[in-house]
């Protein structure tokens, strides 16, 4: 009998690991929508420092940027919680993982710089360091090998943009954000209209 019980509640277990991971592997909007908004802010500060143009333009470019990411995020995901209910435990933490790096990241780029105690070329290799974390832990709830690997070679990167130092920090950090953000957005895209198409057919 226990030993029935304790394949029942292995197969529960499953059963729901499983459904989280198909709730959580959502349609790659919050991937594409940060990777797209923070990879042309991050080209338009390039080319406002290398111009001489930096200061109010610049602390207003990234304001509106990021204003926008969190008000599109906030729409989507009140949007979704209104439509779904009993979210699975892994679509939480994947929601929880995200919602806390934005938070960890919004004040690495605002608050660091301003208190003065981080200097304005560390900001890119601190939040890549911030990322990889973030990849490395949704990995484990999606259950996909890829995912961990992004979350590597952010961490790569931030070591290189530590190394590197200076203004070459901002254009690192573009072409990361389309390698490592944009595009597994794109997979993560493509894996759920794959799995759309599947459940239609059955």
């Amino acid at each position: 009998m226990d030993q029935q019980s304790a394949i029942e509640e292995i197969a529960l277990i499953r059963r729901v690991m499983d459904e989280s991971r198909r709730f959580a592997l959502d349609n790659g909007k919050y991937y594409l929508l940060w990777g797209v908004l923070i990879t042309l802010a991050i080209f338009a500060e390039y080319a406002l420092v290398l111009t001489n143009n930096g200061g109010i333009v610049e602390l207003w470019l990234w304001v509106v940027t990021i204003g926008i990411g969190w008000l599109i995020s906030s729409f989507f995901g009140m949007r979704e919680a209104s439509r779904l209910s009993g979210w699975p435990i892994g679509a939480k933490l994947v929601a929880l993982v995200w919602a806390s790096t934005g938070v960890v990241m919004t004040i690495i780029g605002f608050a660091g710089p301003f208190s003065g105690g981080l200097h304005n070329w560390a900001i890119c290799p601190a939040l890549a360091a911030v990322m990889g974390g973030s990849y490395a832990i949704s990995s484990l709830i999606y259950r996909l090998r890829w995912v961990a690997f992004v979350g590597v070679a952010w961490w790569l990167g931030s070591l290189l943009m530590f190394a590197v130092k200076g203004i070459t920090t901002l254009p690192i950090f573009g072409i990361m954000m389309i390698l490592f953000q944009i595009l597994p957005g794109l997979v993560f895209y493509r894996m759920w209209k794959r799995n759309s198409m599947t459940a239609g057919v059955k």
